[in-house]
């Protein structure tokens, strides 16, 4: 296996409890470009700790990865950790705190690849996955950050829905 250690830091200037609830739930397909689809393994009762999620991304290269996260840690809205199996393996974390009238995420990712081929060419074409990594959290902050902004847009325009 081929381990990665990623940490990504997103700004949005939108309160902690919006974005606490764009980032739980379990569709992220409805901003985040590279999410091509979310399952949800767990029954509809099962919430916080114990979720489990079946995700498909795919980036800028010319492949998709699937992997399986379970909630491992749920402490709304401030942080969020699991576990994740597949094509990728290893552990997740976001963390939400207040910043400047916003809110800052911070995302620790630290897994390994699983699949054959990807380990094969990993001594070679680790920094090309390290960078298909960073297009993928690029294009989810812009697709979050727009997403919230057409969510507060009523509000700002003094309308209430």
């Amino acid at each position: 296996m081929a381990p990665y250690s990623f940490v990504t830091v997103w700004y949005f200037p939108a309160p902690r409890e919006q974005v606490w609830q764009a980032l739980t739930a379990t569709e992220y397909s409805l901003w985040w470009p590279n999410v091509l689809g979310t399952r949800v393994l767990t029954p509809p009762e099962v919430t916080g700790v114990g979720v489990r999620l079946e995700r498909r991304v795919r980036g800028r290269l010319p492949y998709t990865l699937r992997y399986v996260t379970t909630t491992t840690h749920h402490d709304p809205p401030n942080e969020l950790a699991y576990d994740s199996v597949g094509e990728l393996a290893g552990r997740g974390r976001m963390v939400l705190a207040d910043e400047d009238g916003g809110t800052r995420v911070t995302w620790y990712w630290d897994v390994a690849t699983t699949g054959f081929w990807m380990n094969l060419l990993a001594p070679l074409l680790r920094p090309v996955f390290a960078w298909n990594h960073h297009q993928v959290m690029a294009a989810g902050e812009r697709g979050l950050r727009d997403w919230l902004r057409r969510q507060m847009a009523p509000v700002r325009d003094g309308m209430t829905g």
